[in-house]
């Protein structure tokens, strides 16, 4: 599976640059399905360089990860805050203002 976060908190490059991270089909879930929090943890982790190297910077505070329902996630300091339905990436702080968490 392949999610695309944005990475809004180290620039203010407009298109927003995204970084696709995929996921393992096999991550475990508590259900059947992992749960929205699951998918999050899992691609803030295979989100770093450490794990899936890329020639792009990882995910960090501040970045937003778009989950295949369509719904937004801000990466905290510690968990993820979602965005209202609707939200456009585009007018979302970025650089210094995006990167407060």
């Amino acid at each position: 599976m392949q999610i695309t976060v944005y990475l809004l908190a180290f620039g203010e490059k407009t298109p927003v640059p995204a970084r696709i991270v995929d996921i393992p089909n096999n991550i475990q879930g508590a259900g059947d399905e992992p749960t929205n929090e699951e998918l999050l943890e899992s691609v803030y982790f295979y989100g770093q360089n450490d794990f899936q190297p890329k020639p792009i910077r990882s995910v960090s505070c501040g970045d937003v990860i778009e989950l295949p329902d369509g719904s937004l996630h801000k990466v905290l300091g510690a968990g993820f805050e979602s965005l209202p339905q609707g939200t456009n990436i585009n007018t979302l702080p970025r650089g210094y203002e995006a990167a407060r968490c």
